[in-house]
This record gives structure tokens, C-alpha cells and sequence, in this order.
């Protein structure tokens, strides 16, 4: 018998290939010792290739994971037989999904569709950007359209970042994007790419920055999005 719950928590990740490599990394040590979760994957390894084959996804209800999760909690609990943890593998599958949205569907899936984002002035500053993100390779890419920000002084860059949680100048934790300049008018048109991921780096920023080639973010917020998903 596995020593876990059934299904393991990362097992719907790891056949989709919803995991970051250090997850994936982990649950592959898992594998080595548990035959039954050994056993799960080989029979779910057709689940990614049926997805793909499904409809494109779409935006579905808040709260719709959590709701979904709790009643196949609620069944297994009333249940006087354990359930099968392919079962319930492949409803965490299927919730991963559809519900993963941004990542495993739509950047994940290959499926080339667009997520759009919204970036407001931060408290203090002026200026909005709109972006648009697609799959790319082995990240994402940004084209952006940004106006009202104030021209650049000279050796100064704007900076268009991901942000992961709790992201501070003493604590960074954020991935860049690349920089730009602005016209007099304060507009730009611009194609970046990043390596981020965005289940990691949910929001969008524009810091401005002094172009001395430190790597580091240490100028002004100057614009921000709401968490992507």
C-alpha cells in the first residue's frame, strides 16, 4: 500500500507535466519506491494526448477547483470502500486541467492562445500598458503597448518584470522580461520574452530603472498588474 493519500498530490501534475522541475524531480524519487503510483502513471499516460483532443478551455466559475476537489472528498468519506486512486487521479487531472487555466492550457498545452493583461499606475505614478502573452519556446512572449508613462532621462530604462509572492528589494523574487524605452509622447509598441513561469510569477510589472547593467530590480514601481488567472 502507498504510504499517502490517494491520489498523491502531485501525481495529476506530474502526467500532465504541470510540475516545475525540482516537483517533478521529487515526485520521480517518489516513484522509485511506490509501485502503485508507478502503476497509476503508465495507465494515465494517455490522459495528456485525450485533453489535447477536447475542446478549447474557457473561463470557468471562481471557486470551481475547490468545489470540485471537496465533493470527491465528501464521496470518498461516505464511501465504505477506498476509492480507486485512478478515479481520483484522473479527477485531479481533469480538474488541473481546466482549471490550471493560464499555465497548463494555455501556455502549457501549446494550443497558441492569448492571455490578456491589464497594467494600472501604481500609487504615486502614471501611465497603463496592456500585454498580450503566448507560448514561446521555453517561456513566454510579451508584445505590450504602453503610454503615459514620462520620457526617459537619459540612462534610465524601463523594466517589465514577472513577480512571484512576497517579492521585496532586500528579498527579490522576480524574473525580467526586458527593457524598453519610450517615446516623447511616452508610448511604446514592444515584443519581450521571458523565461518565466507563470504559476510562479503571476503578476506583471514596469520598474524604472538606471541602465547600468545591474541585473537587479532597484528603481520605482511604475506599473503593476492584477495576479494573472
Amino acid at each position: 500500500m502507498p504510504d499517502h493519500l490517494a491520489p498523491h498530490p502531485d501525481l495529476a501534475g506530474y502526467v500532465l507535466g504541470a510540475l516545475d522541475p525540482g516537483e517533478t524531480a521529487a515526485f520521480e524519487q517518489h516513484l522509485a519506491g511506490c509501485d502503485a503510483c508507478r502503476a497509476e502513471v503508465e495507465q494515465l499516460r494517455g490522459l495528456p494526448d485525450l485533453l489535447d483532443q477536447a475542446a478549447p478551455p474557457v473561463e470557468v466559475p471562481p471557486g470551481l477547483r475547490e468545489r470540485t476537489f471537496a465533493a470527491v472528498e465528501r464521496a470518498a468519506a461516505g464511501s465504505r470502500r477506498r476509492p480507486p486512486l485512478r478515479l481520483a487521479a484522473v479527477a485531479a487531472a481533469v480538474v488541473v486541467a481546466l482549471v490550471g487555466g493560464v499555465v497548463v492550457s494555455q501556455l502549457g498545452g501549446g494550443r497558441g492562445q492569448v492571455i490578456e493583461v491589464a497594467l494600472a499606475a501604481a500609487p504615486g505614478q502614471s501611465g497603463r500598458a496592456t500585454a498580450e502573452l503566448r507560448p514561446a519556446g521555453d517561456g513566454v512572449e510579451v508584445d505590450m503597448e504602453v503610454s503615459g508613462l514620462a520620457p526617459n532621462r537619459d540612462g534610465g530604462v524601463y523594466e517589465c518584470w514577472f513577480v512571484g509572492p512576497g517579492d521585496t528589494l532586500e528579498r527579490p523574487n522576480r524574473v525580467s522580461a526586458g527593457t524598453f524605452r519610450v517615446g516623447p509622447d511616452g508610448r511604446a509598441a514592444l515584443r519581450l520574452h521571458s523565461g518565466a513561469d507563470l504559476r510562479r510569477f503571476p503578476v506583471m510589472g514596469v520598474t524604472l530603472e538606471d541602465d547600468g547593467g545591474d541585473p537587479r530590480r532597484t528603481g520605482d514601481k511604475i506599473l503593476v498588474s492584477r495576479p494573472i488567472g
